[in-house]
């Protein structure tokens, strides 16, 4: 299963809390992400792409595999580049398509 992550990375587990403290809160995540991030995804509005969580380190992999589907926001998570905040989100199942499949001219 692919995720789209989003992410805010901090240095400080302390500042961590307190966004989430905001999040919570109501605080925009995208705002929060470009003001705060110390990932290049800040750019981005912390939009860190499409991911397997198994190509993803391990803490943040177990997070991603606890997630419920409905919080919104997990962390923070504690890695060796800082502490993250994640917001993904699934993506929708792709459509089969087999070799039945005709295309009409």
């Amino acid at each position: 299963m692919s995720i789209a992550l989003h992410h805010i990375l901090l240095r400080s587990e302390w500042l961590a809390r307190d966004l989430l403290q905001e999040l919570h809160l109501g605080a925009n995540f995208e705002d929060l992400a470009v003001e705060h991030s110390v990932c290049p995804s800040s750019n981005n509005q912390g939009f860190a792409g499409y991911h397997d969580p198994d190509q993803l380190p391990v803490t943040l992999a177990n997070a991603l595999h606890q997630w419920d589907g409905e919080t919104v926001i997990i962390g923070p998570i504690p890695t060796d580049f800082g502490f993250h905040l994640l917001k993904p989100t699934t993506l929708p199942p792709r459509p089969l398509i087999n070799d039945d499949a005709t295309l009409s001219e």
